[in-house]
């Protein structure tokens, strides 16, 4: 996370989805009405800025990242994180979105993202975005709970969220969700009840972070004093695997699970607990497969003794087979089988193929629309 005080801008490249390109701007909480319970970017960025601060750090990435774009011809969404985009001046927002979209009209730049609470989306703000090219809008929603909501001390409800998500629709924005799992009050089931609420809103993507303690906030006093338990980092694999796999089957992008690796977030003492991993996302991944692949093993018969070839689509390889082979492992440890994994071309990233013999060469078959099955005699 950059500093205010920084002229240096992050590298774009880092944050590209699929072909599409992102070019952020860090406004450490920046325009955030109070400080969150679990939220302490003191930590990982320079906090005191003044207006004229933040326009002039912003007009300065603007013109690092032109230079970038005018050398790798690759136009990208200009993107504001990590503050309140739409709580900050209306006349800072303005001078902003005036500056950018000189840029977006001379093809630098595609569209304007920014990150923003639910509840700081009022008429006035909508009415004054769309005179500029938004393209994406991300909401903090956190929760869907408004037992979660109201023990973080968020200061909106759920119902907040579904009129913030409306009102991005009705301007025809691309909609992006950021959730919390382990926040105070935060319970599995509730965890993935919020995810099964945002499903049904349908945002574009999602982001999912599990809650960390951070020196410097009211988490870290709450830690401190034993009222609040963050989750171990099992516990947060487990508490994400299912809502990851109940976002990609519903076609909804995860682009993110867990904060992105930083050394000022990793320099000791700043995470006081908590469960952080830098390859958190994979790790997640890798639990979706197992217990996908459990619950097809659980509906067949006789496979212990079994030799299976599972197929799957290439780029899922590495996340089917599992840190450190744990998947396979796991597999051979529990239902008695010997997995090899390989890619297939022709299979989507949410399918899987096998192809195997028992030891008694009986016939088995598990049929699905998104699983497939083989027997190879």
């Amino acid at each position: 996370m950059q500093s205010l005080k920084s002229k240096k801008t992050p590298d774009c490249f880092s944050w590209m989805l699929t072909e599409k390109m992102i070019y952020p701007i860090f406004l450490p909480h920046a325009g955030c009405p109070f400080q969150c319970v679990y939220c302490n970017q003191r930590v990982v960025a320079s906090y005191a800025h003044s207006e004229s601060d933040i326009l002039e750090y912003v007009e300065s990435g603007l013109r690092d990242y032109s230079s970038q774009v005018h050398k790798s011809g690759r136009a990208g969404e200009i993107a504001f994180f990590s503050g309140t985009f739409t709580a900050l001046p209306p006349a800072l927002i303005e001078s902003i979105l005036a500056f950018v979209s000189i840029a977006v009209k001379q093809g630098i730049f595609t569209t304007v993202r920014f990150s923003t609470r639910p509840d700081c989306l009022d008429d006035d703000v909508m009415d004054l975005l769309s005179k500029y090219p938004i393209g994406t809008v991300e909401l903090g929603v956190q929760s869907l709970s408004d037992h979660v909501l109201q023990k973080s001390g968020r200061g909106y409800s759920a119902s907040s969220v579904y009129s913030a998500a409306k009102r991005v629709r009705d301007r025809g924005w691309k909609l992006g969700f950021q959730l919390m799992a382990g926040l105070p009050g935060d319970t599995r089931e509730l965890f993935i009840e919020s995810m099964r609420k945002t499903i049904e809103i349908q945002p574009d993507f999602v982001r999912i972070h599990p809650t960390l303690v951070l020196e410097g906030t009211a988490l870290a006093e709450s830690f401190r004093e034993g009222i609040y338990a963050p989750l171990s980092l099992d516990e947060a694999v487990d508490w994400l695997a299912p809502a990851y796999d109940l976002a990609t089957t519903a076609g909804i992008s995860v682009i993110r699970m867990g904060l992105q690796s930083d050394p000022a977030l990793e320099k000791p003492g700043v995470i006081v607990a908590g469960p952080y991993h830098p390859a958190f996302g994979y790790l997640v991944k890798c639990r979706s497969w197992r217990d996908r692949i459990d619950r097809h093993f659980a509906s067949l018969s006789e496979i212990s003794g079994a030799e299976m070839v599972l197929l799957v689509s290439p780029n899922q390889v590495s996340d089917v087979i599992g840190h450190r082979k744990s998947n396979l492992l796991h597999w051979k440890a529990r239902w008695g089988v010997s997995v090899k994994v390989a890619g297939d071309a022709g299979l989507k990233a949410v399918d899987f193929l096998f192809s195997y013999k028992d030891a008694k060469t009986k016939e088995k078959a598990a049929l699905s629309t998104r699983i497939r099955t083989v027997k190879s005699e």
